[in-house]
């Protein structure tokens, strides 16, 4: 049957096809003679002009419109046409069937067996012409994009500074440059300040002389003065009292200060606050420098994990709290017993590093480092630990504990905490983070992981982990 098919399948094929272009007809035409071609096949004989020709068949001569269509013929064709681009369809390798489906899920072709398998149910499936114009169209748009990809990058032409190695050594240059300029910057100042000094100390010698000779004078009324009082302390009372008030004003006048002249007191003192001023902003920059370039914030959480059983953590782990019942937690090795502690979720090991943390106004709290094998089952003892180094707030007192116990005046209460940790260096710095001013620096060996830790032991008392 196979067999019959294929022989009937060349039979249409070769009644359907143009004896010239040995191709299936394209709106077949029929001369006079009877014979049947391509239009444009045909046309092509007659020339263009149209000319009379003969017959590419029979050779009986042909006249310019004579000619006719053969729509039936025409239609004969296009159904060879379409016979032989089935024929041609790839078939599937398993069942034997034309692959006229296309799953999009897997953007596979398939035959109908295919798709009420077990693989492609519930799948889209579609038919394969409909899948191709819609992907042609798909391919097309990405086509344009990449085109217009490819036009920007010529007409930007071959730029060697978009290379991303080279843009990082641009930014290093950058960087290189900037700090250059600020040296020169801070130069500029240096030499501004230096001559300033240099006027006021020309100033203070000039008029050393002056302040010399006003010592020298002074000194010699005050030997007078003595002189006078000895001499009176042995006259009779009457006599004494004669000319008492004259001796107590020269003593009043040897005793009294040297006097400075105003206008160089004043320039000493607008130079002394200027002073101030530069050493207070030169440590705000370099408190900046190292903890907004070189330091790393960290995105501190707490380990749940180690929370003490009357400590209670917030659901994003940023914030614990104090209350007075257990809760029913599973015990762990991790977790504190001894002590009301808890740890942050990462350690470290190297390099710096700093988080922020906001503590409320209640008393009974504790921040800062442990490390790994601080004491979980033991109490803690802030001040005689040397497994930790923390700031704490007891009684309305703050003050730094590790292996000894340090008070701290502080002028104002403290809300906002900058932990910094600098491994290698073994530093753990506390700064009040409202003004970036210091409070308190420990300097440690660290050969272990060290973690965020954290303290609280008092009903309402409370810490939160700044983003």
């Amino acid at each position: 049957m196979a067999e019959e098919v294929l022989a009937l399948r060349e039979q249409l094929l070769a009644e359907a096809t143009c004896p010239l272009c040995l191709d299936v007809f394209e709106q077949p035409v029929l001369t006079a003679c009877g014979h049947s071609f391509c239009g444009q096949c045909l046309a092509a004989v007659l020339g263009d002009p149209p000319r009379p020709a003969a017959c590419p068949q029979c050779r009986a001569p042909l006249e310019p419109g004579s000619q006719r269509p053969i729509r039936s013929l025409g239609n004969v064709a296009g159904l060879a046409r379409s016979l032989e681009e089935v024929a041609a369809r790839p078939r599937c390798p398993q069942h034997g069937k034309a692959l006229a489906l296309f799953c999009d899920d897997c953007a596979a072709l398939l035959c109908a067996p295919c798709r009420d398998g077990p693989e492609h149910r519930g799948h889209r499936v579609r038919p394969a012409e409909e899948a191709a114009r819609e992907l042609q169209e798909t391919l097309q748009r990405n086509l344009l994009s990449l085109q217009e990809q490819k036009e920007n990058l010529k007409s930007r032409g071959d730029r060697k500074s978009e290379h991303p190695q080279v843009t990082v050594i641009l930014e290093l240059r950058r960087a290189i440059q900037t700090y250059e300029e600020l040296q020169q910057c801070l130069e500029e100042q240096k030499k501004f300040v230096q001559v300033q000094l240099e006027q006021i100390s020309h100033e203070l010698f000039s008029k050393s002389e002056e302040y010399t000779r006003r010592v020298l004078e002074r000194q010699s009324l005050r030997d007078r003065v003595i002189a006078q009082i000895q001499e009176k302390r042995e006259q009779p009372a009457v006599e004494f009292l004669k000319d008492v008030g004259t001796i107590l004003s020269s003593c009043e006048a040897a005793m009294a200060p040297i006097p400075v002249s105003p206008e160089l007191q004043k320039s000493i003192q607008s130079h002394y606050q200027k002073s101030k001023q530069l050493m207070a902003m030169v440590d705000k920059f370099r408190v900046n420098m190292c903890h907004k370039i070189d330091w790393q914030r960290e995105q501190v959480t707490l380990d749940p994990d180690t929370a003490h059983l009357h400590l209670l953590l917030s659901d994003d782990n940023k914030e614990v709290w104090f209350r007075n019942e257990e809760q029913n937690l599973p015990a762990n090795p991790k977790r504190f017993t001894g002590s009301l502690s808890v740890l942050g979720s990462q350690g470290f090991t190297s390099g710096r590093h700093y988080w922020e943390v906001e503590v409320g106004e209640e008393d009974f709290w504790a921040v800062g480092v442990a490390l790994e094998s601080v004491s979980r089952k033991e109490p803690i003892y802030h001040g005689s630990s040397e497994k930790a180094w923390v700031l704490q707030l007891h009684c309305g007192h703050y003050s730094a504990q590790s292996m000894s116990s340090e008070l701290l005046a502080l002028k104002e209460k403290l809300r906002r905490i900058r932990v910094c940790l600098h491994y290698e260096m073994g530093l753990v710095t506390f700064y009040n983070a409202k003004e970036m001013m210091q409070i308190f620096e420990f300097k440690a060996t660290f050969t272990e992981k060290v973690f965020p830790y954290f303290s609280v032991s008092s009903e309402g008392t409370h810490i939160r982990v700044c983003h």
